[in-house]
C-alpha cells in the first residue's frame, strides 16, 4: 500500500487531485528515494509518499486510486512497470483488487479502463453476475458490448440489456426493439451519442448503420463517425468507418477475411474518388483484417492489446 500522498509545494490539494477518482489507475515514478517516505511524481507534479515502494530512483509504478481526499490521497501499489509493455496487467489489477482469476474477469477489467470507467472490486463482480445472468453469456464480442453499455443511461424497461445486446451482437433472437431501445438510451455527459438503423436492401444486402457524435458536441460534424455494417448473402460480412475531420474525411474498411481485403485494397480508390465527386476532401482510406464482433470493437479505433495504455493522468 502505498499511502498518503501529499504535495511538495504550490496550490491546493483540491486543486492538485481534481482529475483523480477512486478507481483510477495511474502511473507513478520515483523521483528521490528517502528514509521515512520518497518523493514521486505524479501528473508532473511532486509529492511526498509512504508505503510501499520501489527501490530504484527513476522507476515507474502502476497504482490503483483508492481514496482521494482534500490534501491526500491513497493508492495501492499494483506492479512495476514493464518494459516494452504500454499499460498495466490485468492479472496483476485483478490480484490487487482480489477478484477471482480468469479471462472473464480480465476482460471486464480492460474493457472498464478502455472506457475511462471506475475500476472497483463491487463493479466488476456486479458485471459478471449480470452478465452471466444473460442468455447471451459467453458468445463472441459479449463482455466488450456489456462494459460499454454502462457508459449509457439504459431504458428501464425489463429486459432492455439483454434486447440491446442481442441487436448489438447481431444474434438470431434480435428484434427491431433492440435497435429502438439502443436509441431510447441516454448519453452521459462527455461521452459519446450513438444512433442507429437499420439497412434493409432485400436478400442481397442487409445491415446496420450508426451515426457516432463525439461528447462535446460536433463543430460543423468535426470528429463525428459514420459506420456501416453490411451482411451480404453473396459475402462475407465487413465494416466501412467514416471519419469527419476538419482536414478532410478519413475513413477504414475492415473484413475478417485477408482475400476480401485484398479484393478491397484493388477497388477502395473508387470509394475515394466517388466521395472526391461528391466535394469532400479524401484522406487515403486504410483496409484492415481482423474480426469485428460488434460495433463496440470500432468505437475506440483499435483493438484491445493485452496490455493497455491507463495513463490518463501522467
Amino acid at each position: 500500500m502505498v499511502k498518503p500522498i501529499q504535495p511538495v509545494a504550490g496550490g491546493t490539494g483540491q486543486h492538485l487531485f481534481r482529475d483523480l477518482a477512486p478507481g483510477q489507475v495511474v502511473r507513478l515514478q520515483l523521483v528521490e528515494p528517502g528514509i521515512n517516505g520518497a518523493i514521486v511524481s505524479l501528473g508532473g507534479r511532486l509529492y511526498r509518499a509512504v508505503g510501499l515502494l520501489p527501490a530504484r530512483q527513476g522507476q515507474y509504478f502502476w497504482a490503483w486510486v483508492e481514496k482521494v481526499g482534500s490534501e491526500q490521497i491513497t493508492v495501492r501499489h499494483i506492479a512495476p512497470v514493464q518494459p516494452g509493455r504500454d499499460g498495466v496487467s490485468a492479472v496483476d489489477l485483478a490480484r490487487v483488487l482480489g477478484l477471482p482469476p480468469g479471462a472473464e474477469t480480465e476482460q471486464v477489467l480492460r474493457e472498464l479502463l478502455r472506457w475511462g470507467l471506475p475500476v472497483d472490486r463491487e463493479t466488476v463482480l456486479r458485471l459478471l453476475a449480470v452478465g452471466r445472468a444473460l442468455p447471451q453469456a459467453g458468445c463472441e464480442g459479449f463482455w466488450p458490448a456489456l462494459v460499454w453499455l454502462q457508459t449509457r443511461e439504459l431504458p428501464s424497461r425489463t429486459g432492455a440489456l439483454s434486447k440491446i445486446l442481442s441487436y448489438l451482437l447481431g444474434w438470431p433472437e434480435a428484434a427491431p426493439e433492440g435497435q429502438e431501445l439502443l436509441n431510447q438510451s441516454g448519453f452521459r455527459p462527455g461521452r459519446e451519442q450513438v444512433l442507429t438503423l437499420t439497412l434493409n436492401g432485400g436478400e442481397r444486402l442487409q445491415g446496420e448503420l450508426y451515426v457516432i457524435i463525439p461528447g462535446g458536441g460536433p463543430e460543423h460534424g468535426v470528429g463525428t463517425r459514420v459506420v456501416l455494417h453490411f451482411r451480404s448473402g453473396v459475402g462475407d460480412d465487413f465494416w466501412v468507418v467514416l471519419g469527419f475531420e476538419a482536414d478532410g474525411l478519413t475513413g477504414r474498411v475492415v473484413t475478417d477475411r485477408e482475400t476480401r481485403a485484398a479484393l478491397f485494397r484493388e477497388k477502395v480508390s473508387l470509394l475515394e474518388e466517388g466521395l472526391a465527386d461528391l466535394g469532400y476532401r479524401v484522406h487515403p482510406f486504410a483496409v484492415e483484417t481482423r474480426r469485428v464482433n460488434s460495433v463496440v470493437d470500432l468505437l475506440s479505433g483499435g483493438e484491445v492489446a493485452a496490455y493497455l495504455p491507463l495513463d490518463v493522468r501522467v
